[in-house]
């Protein structure tokens, strides 16, 4: 039996769910929906109900695959430790700014990992102690994002609901937190590549371009 449960009713807060398939033709399946036995509130898989944070089709809409997420977060990660090292023969300190990325990444990903575990323990894919183990190392990534967050002054926070909140003090809060932060940061990269695409920029000899290529 799962000791870790990380889905909860939104209504009740029960675990003890039952859930509802889509089949497809070469015969698997995936979780749809999920329905509460306690109370009989149901909602769709993708959906966390009980927070005001973006959902996980939403949070993560514009996200890289897991595996291309996990290699950018191996890259990110060894390039930040080798900053790190240069700063202790002089080089310049590692800002706050990009440690937080590392956690916000770590965090998103291990949340997506666990919920695509959590799922597939309803169609019988995983065993109680894969879901509790990642359920597990979800929640401590959260919990180090959140508290870096509250540590660091809320200076990097870019959601509307900062890590202070009370409701990240619920269950399965502090992911929540993650998801609110990682689609807020998803945001900001979409809206500056938006404005890549129509600010001037200089080219190889020295001259300015507008976004077709024309000189100014």
């Amino acid at each position: 039996m799962l000791t870790n449960p990380s889905i909860h009713c939104p209504e009740c807060s029960g675990s003890d769910l039952t859930a509802r398939f889509v089949t497809y033709e070469h015969g698997g399946r995936d979780v749809s929906s999920l329905a509460c036995n306690r109370c009989g509130c149901g909602w769709e898989a993708w959906e966390t109900p009980q927070f005001t944070a973006p959902s996980y089709s939403l949070a993560y809409a514009d996200a890289p695959g897991l595996v291309d997420e996990e290699l950018a977060l191996v890259l990110l990660t060894e390039a930040i430790k080798d900053r790190a090292t240069a700063a202790l023969t002089g080089g310049p300190k590692v800002e706050s700014g990009c440690h937080r990325l590392v956690l916000l990444r770590k965090a998103a990903y291990l949340d997506r990992a666990a919920r695509d575990i959590e799922l597939g323990w309803f169609c019988g894919t995983y065993p109680d102690s894969i879901v509790d183990d990642a359920t597990t190392k979800a929640l401590r990534a959260s919990v180090e994002f959140l508290k870096f967050d509250l540590d660091h002054g809320q200076v990097h926070v870019e959601g509307p609901l900062g890590p202070g909140s009370p409701q990240w003090d619920t269950a399965g809060g502090t992911r929540a937190y993650v998801r609110s932060e990682y689609w807020a940061w998803q945001e900001l990269n979409n809206e500056a590549a938006d404005r890549e695409q129509f600010e001037p920029y200089r080219g190889a000899d020295g001259e300015l371009y507008n976004a077709d290529g024309k000189g100014l």
